[in-house]
């Protein structure tokens, strides 16, 4: 029995299909679903999503929530990129800029919303470049 997979961001609808598991950032760690899952929702972090139906596939996703219910698991994120579509050059340039604002906020001693809005686009371009990496296919 497969389980039905929907990944939602701002721009609509990112994939649709169906799949034998999914593992989830979770905001508490990691998770896993498989068809017949409990009912729950959970907040996803900014994270590698690994998706698995007729080979494994994997997904850089940011904030956002999982709502699973038995055979049906539906992603609400901000955003979601599999590995085949990162663009590793972007990435690459978003990584360097976040380091060097973090630094420049650690110099100034500065622990505002802008030190915790550069962390986070920090992690995101990790975690795309670390998806990136990963073999793909299409989609």
């Amino acid at each position: 029995m497969p389980l039905s997979l929907t990944i939602v961001t701002p721009e609509g609808v990112r994939y649709e299909g169906q799949v034998e598991r999914v593992v989830i950032p979770g905001s508490e760690g990691d998770f896993g679903v498989l068809p017949g899952h409990e009912r729950f929702l959970s907040p996803v972090r900014i994270g590698e999503l690994e998706v698995d139906g007729g080979g494994r596939r994997w997904a850089a996703v940011s904030d956002g929530f999982a709502e699973v219910n038995g055979d049906r698991v539906v992603l609400m994120v901000d955003s979601c990129e599999f590995a085949g579509d990162i663009d590793t050059a972007r990435a690459e340039r978003a990584k360097m800029r976040a380091e060097r604002e973090i630094e420049q906020l650690r110099q100034q001693h500065d622990e505002a919303l802008g030190f915790r809005l550069e962390e986070a686009a920090l992690q995101r371009a990790l975690i795309r470049l670390q998806v990136a990496s990963k073999p793909h296919r299409p989609m």
